[in-house]
């Protein structure tokens, strides 16, 4: 670990661990944004962790910045972190200033229209984590000359919401905009957007993931059956391993995947970490539960709330059978003389 991201993760697994609450989940859960916590988050920094320096950023890697990404999702942070992380680090690639407030990366749904007249204007409906909350969303749209991405950078203020929410409670909702004028703009990078999202949702499970964990790993060393702890029956021992391989297995994805952010590989490596991630999430939340037994189904049991965004998660940005048969088929196309590289080779 280099030393910026032993500073980076000492200081988000202080902050998230300190600041994050139950009862703030809970006021999200009922439609609330936690003003208090985001202003927290936004004095310490660590919401323009991939920000450039000469931005007022950290100029973090991948890499570096996934332990603050990892403990915001421990923690179930009920706010747009890693959502706003992620635009930051898209503006800076694309050398846009980047705005202060929460952002997200949306996804168009349907036709969308971009007037590129003047400062530019954009009609058409997206798709935004939190868009009732945030400030800024970022979209990715074809310029119709030459089918290039054009990324804008829309306001979000004043534009019509049509709420929605996963089940984990967190807002989804879809942004209607008409006309509305982009505050900028620029053709250049051209990561595909809802990979980009698959990769964060893969680091958001990570996280989630070691929580469920640890969480289940204490329920069973405390609750006693028969004398004693359920921990000690081999049964209970065998799940438990079979959880802690996933949990082990989706960390290296998304840690592989960060390391390939800057080559060429990012993109098979995203898509490895959502497959992973996603198969672990559905396996991991049903041992989990099957540990807790009955109280981990009550609302008064705090396992559900991780439950709940495994579950969310999950599906977000293209499941783990989208993205696993993308591979195939791109292993397919490469054909059987690059199987064995594909598979032992990182590159």
């Amino acid at each position: 670990m280099s030393e910026l991201e032993i500073m980076l993760a000492e200081s988000a697994g202080r902050i998230f661990a300190n600041e994050v609450t139950v009862a703030q989940i809970e006021l999200m859960e009922s439609g609330q944004w936690s003003t208090e916590l985001w202003a927290q988050l936004e004095d310490s920094g660590l919401t323009r962790v991939l920000v450039t320096e000469s931005d007022e950023g950290a100029s973090a890697s991948w890499s570096e910045a996934l332990p603050v990404l990892l403990a915001a999702s421990k923690n179930l942070t009920p706010v747009a972190f890693v959502e706003t992380v992620l635009a930051g680090w898209i503006l800076s690639q694309l050398g846009i200033a980047v705005p202060r407030g929460a952002m997200c990366l949306a996804l168009p749904k349907g036709e969308v229209e971009f007037a590129s007249h003047g400062a530019g204007y954009f009609t058409g409906k997206v798709s935004a984590p939190w868009g009732r909350c945030i400030k800024h969303v970022l979209v990715a749209v074809r310029n119709e000359s030459d089918d290039s991405p054009v990324w804008l950078l829309l306001p979000s203020e004043g534009v019509q919401v049509e709420q929605a929410t996963n089940a984990a409670a967190e807002p989804r909702d879809t942004l209607v905009f008409e006309g509305t004028p982009v505050v900028a703009q620029c053709r250049g990078y051209g990561g595909d957007p809802k990979l980009l999202g698959a990769l964060l949702t893969s680091i958001q499970i990570s996280g989630v993931l070691e929580r469920i964990l640890n969480q289940s790993v204490q329920y069973a060393s405390d609750r006693v059956q028969f004398g004693k702890p359920i921990g000690k029956f081999q049964a209970i021992q065998q799940q438990l391993s079979l959880m802690a391989n996933h949990v082990v297995a989706a960390r290296m994805a998304v840690a592989t995947a960060c390391d390939a952010m800057e080559s060429p590989n990012w993109e098979r490596q995203a898509m490895i970490a959502k497959v992973v991630c996603g198969q672990a999430a559905s396996v991991v939340a049903g041992i989990a539960h099957q540990v807790h037994g009955a109280i981990g189904f009550t609302y008064e049991h705090t396992l559900h709330f991780a439950t709940r965004r495994l579950w969310s998660w999950r599906a977000e940005f293209g499941g783990d059978s989208e993205w696993a048969e993308k591979l195939g088929r791109e292993a397919i196309a490469r054909g059987g003389k690059a199987l064995w590289a594909d598979l032992t080779i990182y590159h």
